[in-house]
Protein backbone atom coordinates (compact mmCIF):
# COMPACT_ATOMS: atom_id res chain seq x y z
CA UNK A 1 0.00 0.00 0.00
CA UNK A 2 2.45 2.63 0.83
CA UNK A 3 4.79 1.71 -2.04
CA UNK A 4 1.41 2.21 -4.13
CA UNK A 5 1.15 5.80 -2.81
CA UNK A 6 4.89 6.47 -3.21
CA UNK A 7 4.87 5.12 -6.77
CA UNK A 8 1.95 7.62 -7.33
CA UNK A 9 3.68 10.31 -5.99
CA UNK A 10 6.39 9.70 -8.14
CA UNK A 11 4.66 9.33 -11.41
CA UNK A 12 2.31 12.59 -10.75
CA UNK A 13 5.89 14.55 -10.23
CA UNK A 14 6.90 12.85 -13.40
CA UNK A 15 3.42 13.96 -15.43
CA UNK A 16 3.65 17.55 -13.83
CA UNK A 17 7.02 17.71 -15.32
CA UNK A 18 6.45 16.62 -18.48
CA UNK A 19 3.31 18.70 -18.84
CA UNK A 20 5.63 21.58 -18.10
CA UNK A 21 8.34 20.64 -20.44
CA UNK A 22 5.88 20.39 -23.11
CA UNK A 23 3.96 23.45 -22.20
CA UNK A 24 7.73 25.56 -22.32
CA UNK A 25 8.40 23.91 -25.53
CA UNK A 26 5.19 24.58 -27.20
CA UNK A 27 5.61 28.51 -26.02
CA UNK A 28 9.13 28.25 -27.56
CA UNK A 29 7.90 26.99 -30.83
CA UNK A 30 5.63 30.05 -31.07
CA UNK A 31 8.23 32.43 -30.46
CA UNK A 32 10.66 30.82 -33.04
CA UNK A 33 7.95 31.43 -35.75
CA UNK A 34 6.45 34.35 -34.66
CA UNK A 35 9.64 35.81 -34.07
CA UNK A 36 7.87 37.88 -31.27
CA UNK A 37 8.59 37.55 -27.38
CA UNK A 38 5.01 38.45 -26.44
CA UNK A 39 2.09 36.48 -28.19
CA UNK A 40 -0.29 36.42 -25.49
CA UNK A 41 -0.97 39.01 -22.45
CA UNK A 42 0.05 36.02 -20.42
CA UNK A 43 3.51 36.12 -21.77
CA UNK A 44 4.69 39.12 -20.54
CA UNK A 45 1.33 41.06 -19.07
CA UNK A 46 3.91 44.38 -17.92
CA UNK A 47 6.16 44.01 -20.95
CA UNK A 48 2.41 44.12 -23.08
CA UNK A 49 1.23 46.84 -21.46
CA UNK A 50 4.68 48.90 -22.11
CA UNK A 51 4.67 47.80 -25.68
CA UNK A 52 0.61 48.96 -25.89
CA UNK A 53 2.04 52.88 -24.66
CA UNK A 54 4.87 53.20 -26.77
CA UNK A 55 2.54 51.77 -30.10
CA UNK A 56 0.09 54.71 -28.83
CA UNK A 57 2.99 57.23 -28.90
CA UNK A 58 4.40 56.31 -31.91
CA UNK A 59 1.25 56.69 -33.66
CA UNK A 60 0.70 60.35 -32.60
CA UNK A 61 4.02 60.92 -33.81
CA UNK A 62 2.89 59.55 -37.10
CA UNK A 63 -0.11 61.51 -37.79
CA UNK A 64 2.54 64.37 -36.93
CA UNK A 65 5.08 62.99 -39.46
CA UNK A 66 2.02 62.53 -41.91
CA UNK A 67 1.22 66.66 -41.19
CA UNK A 68 5.15 67.20 -41.63
CA UNK A 69 4.66 65.99 -45.23
CA UNK A 70 1.83 67.64 -45.99
CA UNK A 71 2.58 70.84 -45.38
CA UNK A 72 5.89 70.20 -46.88
CA UNK A 73 4.20 69.50 -49.66
CA UNK A 74 1.87 72.50 -49.69
CA UNK A 75 4.85 74.80 -49.47
CA UNK A 76 6.84 73.02 -51.89
CA UNK A 77 4.48 73.81 -54.56
CA UNK A 78 3.84 77.27 -53.47
CA UNK A 79 7.76 77.34 -53.89
CA UNK A 80 7.35 76.34 -57.03
CA UNK A 81 4.62 78.64 -58.23
CA UNK A 82 6.03 81.78 -56.68
CA UNK A 83 9.34 80.90 -58.69
CA UNK A 84 7.59 81.00 -61.85
CA UNK A 85 5.98 83.97 -60.78
CA UNK A 86 9.20 86.14 -60.15
CA UNK A 87 10.48 85.11 -63.33
CA UNK A 88 7.15 86.38 -65.74
CA UNK A 89 7.54 89.80 -63.44
CA UNK A 90 10.88 89.94 -64.62
CA UNK A 91 10.23 89.58 -67.76
CA UNK A 92 6.87 92.47 -67.58
CA UNK A 93 9.51 94.71 -66.19
CA UNK A 94 11.62 94.33 -69.01
CA UNK A 95 8.75 94.88 -71.81
CA UNK A 96 7.79 97.97 -69.63
CA UNK A 97 11.32 99.31 -69.73
CA UNK A 98 11.20 98.95 -72.97
CA UNK A 99 7.91 100.70 -73.50
CA UNK A 100 9.16 104.07 -71.79
CA UNK A 101 11.33 104.23 -75.01
CA UNK A 102 10.98 107.48 -76.93
CA UNK A 103 12.12 105.77 -79.94
CA UNK A 104 9.51 103.22 -80.32
CA UNK A 105 6.73 103.10 -83.12
CA UNK A 106 3.26 102.23 -81.90
CA UNK A 107 3.49 98.75 -83.80
CA UNK A 108 6.41 98.11 -81.76
CA UNK A 109 4.37 99.26 -78.60
CA UNK A 110 1.44 97.51 -79.49
CA UNK A 111 3.03 93.99 -79.60
CA UNK A 112 4.63 94.66 -75.97
CA UNK A 113 0.94 95.51 -75.23
CA UNK A 114 0.18 91.89 -76.38
CA UNK A 115 2.83 90.24 -74.81
CA UNK A 116 2.16 91.64 -71.43
CA UNK A 117 -1.54 90.44 -71.99
CA UNK A 118 0.11 87.36 -72.39
CA UNK A 119 1.98 87.30 -69.46
CA UNK A 120 -0.79 88.93 -67.36
CA UNK A 121 -3.01 85.88 -68.14
CA UNK A 122 0.15 83.21 -66.99
CA UNK A 123 0.37 85.43 -63.73
CA UNK A 124 -3.08 84.99 -63.29
CA UNK A 125 -3.09 81.49 -64.02
CA UNK A 126 -0.79 80.68 -61.05
CA UNK A 127 -2.57 82.86 -58.24
CA UNK A 128 -5.55 80.26 -58.96
CA UNK A 129 -3.76 77.17 -59.72
CA UNK A 130 -4.70 74.31 -57.86
CA UNK A 131 -3.71 70.87 -56.83
CA UNK A 132 -5.12 68.29 -55.23
CA UNK A 133 -8.54 70.38 -55.69
CA UNK A 134 -7.13 73.11 -53.44
CA UNK A 135 -6.44 76.55 -54.55
CA UNK A 136 -2.46 77.05 -53.82
CA UNK A 137 -2.74 80.26 -52.77
CA UNK A 138 -6.45 80.28 -51.14
CA UNK A 139 -5.82 79.68 -47.85
CA UNK A 140 -8.68 78.86 -45.56
CA UNK A 141 -10.87 80.07 -48.94
CA UNK A 142 -11.23 77.14 -50.81
CA UNK A 143 -14.82 77.76 -52.12
CA UNK A 144 -13.60 79.93 -54.92
CA UNK A 145 -10.55 80.64 -56.57
CA UNK A 146 -8.29 84.25 -55.32
CA UNK A 147 -9.39 86.21 -58.36
CA UNK A 148 -12.08 85.94 -61.01
CA UNK A 149 -11.08 83.20 -64.24
CA UNK A 150 -12.24 86.11 -66.67
CA UNK A 151 -12.22 89.87 -65.02
CA UNK A 152 -9.43 88.68 -62.53
CA UNK A 153 -11.53 90.48 -59.87
CA UNK A 154 -10.49 89.81 -56.56
CA UNK A 155 -12.72 87.61 -53.98
CA UNK A 156 -14.71 89.71 -51.89
CA UNK A 157 -13.92 86.89 -48.89
CA UNK A 158 -10.84 87.52 -47.49
CA UNK A 159 -8.51 84.35 -46.55
CA UNK A 160 -5.57 83.28 -44.01
CA UNK A 161 -2.93 81.24 -44.56
CA UNK A 162 -3.43 77.95 -43.93
CA UNK A 163 -1.97 76.69 -40.44
CA UNK A 164 -1.02 72.97 -40.00
CA UNK A 165 0.55 71.66 -36.41
CA UNK A 166 3.36 69.60 -37.21
CA UNK A 167 4.80 68.54 -34.23
CA UNK A 168 3.76 67.77 -30.28
CA UNK A 169 3.57 70.95 -28.45
CA UNK A 170 4.74 73.56 -30.82
CA UNK A 171 2.73 76.12 -32.32
CA UNK A 172 1.09 75.65 -36.43
CA UNK A 173 2.82 76.19 -39.02
CA UNK A 174 1.72 78.30 -42.04
CA UNK A 175 1.53 76.33 -45.00
CA UNK A 176 2.01 78.64 -47.43
CA UNK A 177 0.68 82.20 -48.24
CA UNK A 178 -2.35 83.73 -49.48
CA UNK A 179 -3.06 85.58 -52.89
CA UNK A 180 -3.64 88.70 -51.19
CA UNK A 181 0.00 88.97 -49.66
CA UNK A 182 1.63 88.48 -52.78
CA UNK A 183 -0.62 89.92 -55.99
CA UNK A 184 -1.77 92.45 -54.17
CA UNK A 185 -1.20 95.55 -51.76
CA UNK A 186 -3.74 98.08 -50.07
CA UNK A 187 -3.08 100.06 -53.15
CA UNK A 188 -3.93 98.17 -55.97
CA UNK A 189 -3.32 94.43 -57.84
CA UNK A 190 -0.85 93.15 -60.26
CA UNK A 191 -4.03 92.24 -62.91
CA UNK A 192 -5.27 95.96 -62.64
CA UNK A 193 -1.82 97.60 -62.39
CA UNK A 194 -0.97 95.77 -65.87
CA UNK A 195 -4.07 96.21 -67.83
CA UNK A 196 -3.21 99.96 -67.38
CA UNK A 197 -0.02 99.63 -68.88
CA UNK A 198 -1.70 97.24 -71.63
CA UNK A 199 -3.95 100.33 -72.31
CA UNK A 200 -1.34 103.07 -72.11
CA UNK A 201 1.02 101.43 -74.63
CA UNK A 202 -1.81 100.69 -76.74
CA UNK A 203 -2.14 104.66 -76.17
CA UNK A 204 -5.14 106.50 -75.21
CA UNK A 205 -4.27 110.10 -77.68
CA UNK A 206 -2.62 111.35 -74.48
CA UNK A 207 1.07 110.70 -74.17
CA UNK A 208 1.95 112.09 -71.62
CA UNK A 209 -0.34 110.21 -69.24
CA UNK A 210 0.93 107.01 -71.12
CA UNK A 211 4.10 107.71 -69.98
CA UNK A 212 2.47 108.22 -66.21
CA UNK A 213 0.88 105.17 -66.52
CA UNK A 214 4.27 103.33 -67.10
CA UNK A 215 6.03 104.90 -64.99
CA UNK A 216 3.81 104.26 -62.22
CA UNK A 217 3.57 100.53 -63.51
CA UNK A 218 7.01 100.20 -63.41
CA UNK A 219 7.50 101.25 -59.99
CA UNK A 220 4.59 98.89 -59.11
CA UNK A 221 6.05 96.95 -60.59
CA UNK A 222 9.08 96.81 -58.06
CA UNK A 223 6.51 96.66 -55.02
CA UNK A 224 5.01 93.06 -56.19
CA UNK A 225 8.80 91.81 -57.08
CA UNK A 226 9.17 92.68 -53.00
CA UNK A 227 5.91 91.14 -52.23
CA UNK A 228 6.61 88.11 -53.67
CA UNK A 229 10.77 87.82 -52.35
CA UNK A 230 9.30 88.45 -49.07
CA UNK A 231 6.47 85.74 -49.54
CA UNK A 232 9.12 83.29 -50.95
CA UNK A 233 11.49 83.65 -48.20
CA UNK A 234 8.91 82.79 -45.87
CA UNK A 235 8.11 80.27 -47.39
CA UNK A 236 11.55 79.08 -47.72
CA UNK A 237 12.19 79.67 -44.01
CA UNK A 238 9.10 77.09 -43.42
CA UNK A 239 10.21 74.83 -45.79
CA UNK A 240 13.52 74.37 -44.12
CA UNK A 241 11.40 73.66 -40.32
CA UNK A 242 9.33 71.44 -42.11
CA UNK A 243 12.62 69.09 -42.98
CA UNK A 244 13.96 69.63 -39.29
CA UNK A 245 10.78 68.21 -37.88
CA UNK A 246 10.35 65.11 -40.44
CA UNK A 247 13.97 64.20 -39.70
CA UNK A 248 13.30 64.73 -35.98
CA UNK A 249 9.77 62.83 -36.18
CA UNK A 250 11.65 59.99 -38.35
CA UNK A 251 14.31 59.58 -35.31
CA UNK A 252 11.16 59.36 -32.84
CA UNK A 253 9.60 56.79 -34.74
CA UNK A 254 12.89 54.66 -34.91
CA UNK A 255 13.43 55.29 -31.36
CA UNK A 256 10.20 53.81 -30.61
CA UNK A 257 10.51 50.94 -32.81
CA UNK A 258 13.69 49.98 -31.46
CA UNK A 259 11.74 50.59 -27.75
CA UNK A 260 9.00 47.89 -29.03
CA UNK A 261 11.63 45.45 -30.44
CA UNK A 262 13.69 45.30 -27.51
CA UNK A 263 10.32 44.46 -25.13
CA UNK A 264 8.59 42.59 -28.09
CA UNK A 265 10.65 40.56 -30.62
CA UNK A 266 12.31 36.98 -29.40
CA UNK A 267 16.19 37.00 -29.41
CA UNK A 268 16.62 34.02 -31.64
CA UNK A 269 19.74 32.67 -30.91
CA UNK A 270 18.51 32.65 -27.27
CA UNK A 271 15.24 30.94 -28.16
CA UNK A 272 16.91 28.37 -30.40
CA UNK A 273 19.24 27.58 -27.48
CA UNK A 274 15.97 27.42 -24.93
CA UNK A 275 14.51 25.17 -27.39
CA UNK A 276 16.80 22.95 -27.48
CA UNK A 277 17.58 23.02 -24.04
CA UNK A 278 14.02 22.08 -23.10
CA UNK A 279 13.66 19.75 -25.57
CA UNK A 280 16.75 17.71 -24.16
CA UNK A 281 15.10 18.18 -20.75
CA UNK A 282 11.55 16.93 -22.25
CA UNK A 283 13.41 13.60 -23.37
CA UNK A 284 15.51 13.62 -20.26
CA UNK A 285 12.11 13.13 -18.08
CA UNK A 286 10.83 10.77 -20.55
CA UNK A 287 13.70 8.75 -20.12
CA UNK A 288 13.08 8.75 -16.07
CA UNK A 289 9.56 8.75 -16.74
CA UNK A 290 10.17 4.71 -18.92
CA UNK A 291 12.40 3.36 -15.80
CA UNK A 292 9.71 4.04 -12.90
CA UNK A 293 8.02 1.41 -11.48
CA UNK A 294 5.28 1.59 -12.99
CA UNK A 295 6.22 2.92 -15.95
CA UNK A 296 4.37 7.15 -15.88
CA UNK A 297 4.33 5.51 -19.78
CA UNK A 298 1.88 3.18 -19.10
CA UNK A 299 -0.49 5.42 -18.02
CA UNK A 300 0.12 8.21 -20.48
CA UNK A 301 0.56 6.57 -23.37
Amino acid sequence: MVQRIADNTINANFRTQINRHQLALSVLQERLSSGKRINRPSDDPYGLEAVINLRTSRTEIEQFSRSATAANQKLVVVDESLNGYENVLDRVRALVTQGLSDTNTQSAQDALATEIEALRSRILSVANSQVGGEYVFGGTRQDAPPFDPVTAAPSLTASNAQYIQIEPGSDAIAAGVTAETVFADSTSNIFDDLTQAVTALRGTGDPAADRSTLENTFSRLKVYSDLAAVSHAFVGVNMEITEIVQDRLNSHELFFDSQISSIEDADFAETVFELSETQAALEATYRAAASSRPSLLDFIG
